[in-house]
């Protein structure tokens, strides 16, 4: 995870002012190290074990190259946002290593597979998830051996947050200890209406990555690593206790139950 910046200058008080203004930027990472199984095994997971193995190589298959099977990486839920405040949109980079290595067809061609697609959806609680979105695929960096790149966004229409921003301004005046903390607000959504997120996304907590390639023998796949961007507004209320915003701006943990 990348450290948070302001992107316009603010002045602040010991905790906070009366109110704060300004855009909060941020970016989460999550990096698979393919060429160990530990790591590989608790973020993220794929299909057929009896086939695709991860060793010091990387996650892949024994035969030769012209041979491919339809595989597939689906990451762990990444968290994004801050822990009392949630995103609406977030920008989204992939890079798949090693790229695609040209192989030699029976019939004397040379070849070189299809780098692959990737996919991205969110979930506003680990539990609720949109669809499937397909990045782009960036085609100049393909032909760099080093990898293949992926881009792409992900945004929450304004009017499926209709809702939920009613909600909010309903919960500020509430006497509550902090207005702003979305955590908390969530929390009291929930506990009136447990199957909210059921029925609505209207931000976005978590994201997945979906990664879709014919994978060849003897070409395995050594890293997948993502970034996700996003910007969140800085404008907030001073809490009536100073405690419950201490320590708050890590990434949005709540989870559906």
């Amino acid at each position: 995870m990348t450290p948070l910046f302001i992107c316009l200058a603010i002045v602040t008080s010991a905790f906070f002012p009366a109110s704060v203004q300004g855009s909060i930027c941020g970016g989460n990472e999550l990096s698979i190290d393919f060429t160990k199984p530990e790591d590989a095994a608790s973020k993220a997971t794929w299909p057929l074990p009896d086939k695709l193995t991860v060793t010091e190589q990387g996650l892949g298959w024994e035969a030769q190259a012209p041979e491919s099977i339809d595989g597939w990486i689906q990451t762990k839920p990444l968290a994004v946002g801050l822990s009392w405040r949630t995103a609406s949109s977030v920008s989204l980079r992939v890079t798949i290593e090693p790229a695609p290595k040209p192989f030699l067809l029976a019939n004397g061609q040379t070849v070189t597979s299809f780098v692959g697609q990737v996919y991205a959806r969110f979930s506003p609680d680990a539990k609720n998830w949109s669809t499937w979105q397909a990045l782009n695929i960036d085609n100049p960096f393909p032909k760099n051996p080093a990898g293949r790149l992926f881009t792409g966004t992900l945004g929450v229409p304004q009017r499926e947050r209709r809702e939920y921003c009613d909600l909010m301004e309903a919960y500020s005046k509430l006497d509550v200890p902090w207005t702003d903390d979305e955590e908390a607000m969530v929390g009291w959504i929930i506990a009136r209406d447990v199957n909210y997120f059921e029925r609505s996304l209207p931000f976005i907590g978590y994201v997945e990555f979906l990664f879709e390639a014919p994978l060849h023998g003897g070409q395995p796949i050594t890293a997948l690593k993502t970034y996700v961007g996003y910007a969140v507004s800085g404008f907030t209320s001073k809490p009536k206790d100073p405690n419950v915003a201490q320590n708050r701006d890590i990434p949005w943990r709540f989870r559906a139950q």
